[in-house]
């Protein structure tokens, strides 16, 4: 189904916040254990060019960008996870915890809100939380 994607990203390093906040068409479809969310990236992500895929469980969520510089991210609440994440200087890996994840997603959108935080080395890096909201979108249609 194609729909309409608004995200808004907070991270915060050294209790500094940064908002990002994107509006964009995507498709979801439901698979048999959740949902998929699918969009293409923008300038205003710095990722323009990658798309990425939300793969939502009732407690995670496989975030996966396919592009220049493919990775993936899995968000388990309540649970560690160690990913490689490729960047243009090489990959890293990242621990991943999620805190939160709250997802209200039905057949015709919802909304989808997670809250987790990177480290590597052993030391936690930044926290974040997204909160997405989808609604059906019969105007536009999506990249994916």
């Amino acid at each position: 189904m194609d729909v309409f994607i608004r995200i808004k990203g907070t991270q915060t390093v050294d209790g500094q916040d940064d908002v990002v906040e994107m509006a964009t068409a995507g498709t979801m479809e439901q698979l048999p254990d959740g949902w998929q969310l699918c969009y293409s990236e923008s300038d205003a992500t710095g990722m323009k060019g990658f798309t990425t895929r939300l793969r939502v469980q009732e407690n995670r969520v496989h975030l996966e960008r396919n592009g220049p510089h493919p990775s993936m991210l899995v968000l388990e609440k309540n649970r560690r996870h160690h990913c490689n994440y490729n960047t243009p200087y090489g990959t890293i890996d990242l621990g991943t915890y999620t805190s939160a994840l709250d997802c209200n997603l039905h057949e015709r959108g919802g909304t989808l809100r997670f809250c987790y935080t990177l480290g590597f080395n052993g030391s936690v890096s930044s926290s974040h939380v997204v909160d997405i909201t989808v609604q059906e979108d019969s105007h536009h249609v999506a990249d994916c």
